[in-house]
C-alpha cells in the first residue's frame, strides 16, 4: 500500500511528541514538585520559612488546583467542539460538522484527541465527495498512532474508509489492499464501513452477482448506514440488479430507487467521478442533476 499523504495545515498534522505548550506546562509541574519536595525534606524549612506556614501550603494547592482547572477547561473546550461535531455529522451537515471537528482539532491537547478529530474532519470530506481531501486526513490519523490504543472501533474501520476514498479517485488496487487491511483489524468482529466499498468494487469488476450476494448476506451493516453513504448503497444495489437483468429485476430496482429519495446534491459524486457505467445508469434513470 503507497503511503498516505499528509495534510498542510499543522493543526491536522499528528499531534507533535514535543511542543512549546507541553515544555512550558511540564516545567511547571516540575518546579511545583521540586518546590513541595524541597519543603517536604528540610521538615518544613526553607520557602515555608519565609512565607509562613499559613501561605506556603494553600500556595501549593493554589498551583495544583489551577493546572487542574486549565487541563479541564482544554478538555471541556475539545470535547464541546467535538460533540457539536457529531451532531452536525449525525444530522447530515457535513460542512458545519467539518468546521467544529477543525475547531476540536485546534483544541486538543494530546495526540488521541487529534487523531479522532482529523478523523472525522476526513470522513465529513469523503462524504462530501472530496477524496482527496479524506485521504490526507486518514493519514494523519493513521501515522499518529494513537487510534489503536485510545479508539480502536475507529481504528478498526479506518481502512475501509480509506478503501472508498481511493476507489473514488480509480485507484482499485489500492482499494482492495486496504479492504484486506480492514479484514486483518477486524479479525472475528463484524467489519464497519466495508461494505459500500467491497459492493462498489465488485460492481465496478462487472460482478453484479457477487455484489447482490454482498448486500444480501450482510443487512446489519447496510442498516447501519445513513445519510449519503446509504442512499450511496441502495444506488449501487439498484445498479447491480439492472446489471443482472433489468426486466426481470424491474419492480426491484423502482423499490431500491424510490427508497434513496430524497435525493440531494453530491451524493453521488464520489462514485460517479471515474464511473462512466453508473453515470450512464444515473442519467437513464433521471437523477443525474442530484447527482
Amino acid at each position: 500500500m503507497n503511503e498516505l499523504p499528509l495534510p498542510k495545515e499543522p493543526h491536522l498534522k499528528p499531534f507533535p511528541v514535543f511542543s512549546g505548550q507541553r515544555i512550558l506546562t511540564w516545567l511547571g509541574a516540575v518546579v511545583v514538585f521540586l518546590v513541595a519536595y524541597n519543603h517536604a525534606s528540610r521538615g518544613g524549612g526553607g520557602l515555608s520559612e519565609s512565607l509562613g506556614p499559613r501561605l506556603f501550603i494553600p500556595l501549593v494547592v493554589t498551583v495544583f488546583l489551577v493546572l487542574f482547572a486549565f487541563f479541564f477547561w482544554r478538555l471541556r473546550r475539545w470535547s464541546a467542539a467535538y460533540n457539536q461535531g457529531v451532531s452536525f455529522f449525525s444530522a447530515g451537515d457535513e460542512q458545519e460538522a467539518t468546521r467544529r471537528f477543525e475547531e476540536a482539532a485546534r483544541r486538543s491537547t494530546q495526540g488521541a484527541q487529534r487523531a479522532v478529530s482529523v478523523a472525522m474532519v476526513g470522513q465529513c470530506q469523503l462524504a462530501l465527495g472530496d477524496a482527496t481531501r479524506a485521504l490526507e486526513l486518514f493519514g494523519s490519523a493513521e501515522r499518529s498512532r494513537k487510534l489503536r490504543g485510545s479508539v480502536p472501533a475507529m481504528h478498526r474501520w479506518m481502512p475501509n474508509l480509506i478503501a472508498a476514498a481511493h476507489f473514488a479517485q480509480g485507484d482499485l488496487a489500492s482499494a482492495r489492499a486496504w479492504l484486506e487491511e480492514g479484514r486483518k483489524r477486524d479479525g472475528d468482529l463484524p467489519p464497519i464501513y466495508a461494505l459500500l466499498p467491497e459492493v462498489a468494487l465488485l460492481c465496478r469488476e462487472g460482478n453484479p452477482t457477487a455484489a447482490m450476494a454482498a448486500l444480501d448476506a450482510r443487512p446489519g451493516e447496510a442498516d447501519a448506514l445513513v445519510g449519503r453513504d446509504a442512499r450511496r448503497l441502495k444506488l449501487l444495489r439498484a445498479f447491480a440488479l439492472d446489471a443482472l437483468d433489468p426486466t426481470t429485476h424491474a419492480a426491484a430496482i423502482d423499490a431500491a430507487l424510490a427508497s434513496l429519495q430524497p435525493v440531494r446534491p453530491g451524493d453521488f459524486e464520489l462514485l460517479l467521478a471515474r464511473w462512466p457505467e453508473l453515470q450512464t445508469f444515473v442519467e437513464r434513470r433521471g437523477l443525474s442533476r442530484a447527482a
